[in-house]
């Protein structure tokens, strides 16, 4: 009489107990290291930083909270001014309608007939520093009184990451929901404020990589697909 042998299951019930509890704890670990509540805050400007973006000299900053115009800066230690984005904004506002000057534009605006300017940073290679670069020229823009929306473009998310967001654990809808191929979103329903005055965000996650291979499903379906390279470009007519 032949001898039959089942294979056991108790070895993969266990390697799929121990991935359930590695799961659980390294969810438990990024809960309390990076709850959701969790917001990220931006450091306060001192007089010579806030000259710089406004295009003013520090002097006149002090000639104005000592006369007590705009927004009253915080006294640290040494006596020492300083103002939040937010202040220096409104110092801004306040330059504009009361500056004599015609030749300074204190606060950006466009023209009438002028485009909206679309500044893309791309590169193939990884690690070329495009999270950086584009962090940085937003927040930039932004700090100069423009209204910037940086579009994250990255499955992994860095940028959005760089201004706050947990993609793994916000829930937040993600540029993928403005471009999928159904049940799309309209992408002013995904825009959200960073810590920045003035710079607001589509963030990322990992879903985008789901347009890659939605894409060719499509472009197999019919026209739909064949204009994926303007897919972005359109959704942004709404903002």
């Amino acid at each position: 009489m032949n001898a039959f042998s089942f294979p056991s299951f108790e070895l993969d019930d266990k390697i799929l107990m121990q991935g359930a509890e590695i799961s659980r704890r390294l969810n438990q670990l990024r809960l309390e290291n990076f709850p959701p509540s969790a917001k990220k805050t931006l450091r306060q400007f001192s007089v010579g930083e806030v000259a710089h973006y406004l295009g003013v000299t520090p002097s006149n900053l002090k000639r104005l909270y000592l006369d007590g115009k705009g927004p009253i800066p915080t006294t640290m230690s040494g006596n020492r001014k300083y103002y939040t984005a937010e202040q220096m904004l409104e110092l801004r506002q306040y330059l504009a309608e009361t500056g004599k000057s015609e030749a300074k534009k204190y606060v950006p605006q466009r023209k009438p007939g002028d485009k909206l300017q679309v500044i893309a940073v791309v590169n193939f290679k990884g690690g070329s520093g495009k999270t950086t670069s584009a962090a940085h020229l937003a927040q930039h823009l932004a700090l100069t009184g423009h209204r910037v929306l940086a579009i994250d473009l990255d499955p992994q998310a860095s940028l959005s990451a760089l201004h706050g967001f947990q993609p793994e654990l916000d829930q937040n809808p993600s540029l993928y929901d403005t471009i999928r191929y159904d049940e799309r979103k309209p992408i002013a329903d995904v825009i959200l404020p960073t810590n920045f005055p003035g710079l607001d965000i589509v963030p990322a996650n990992l879903e985008l990589q789901e347009y890659e291979y939605d894409t060719p499903l499509a472009m197999q379906a019919g026209s739909e697909g064949k204009r994926f390279f303007t897919r972005l470009g359109k959704a942004l007519l709404d903002v």
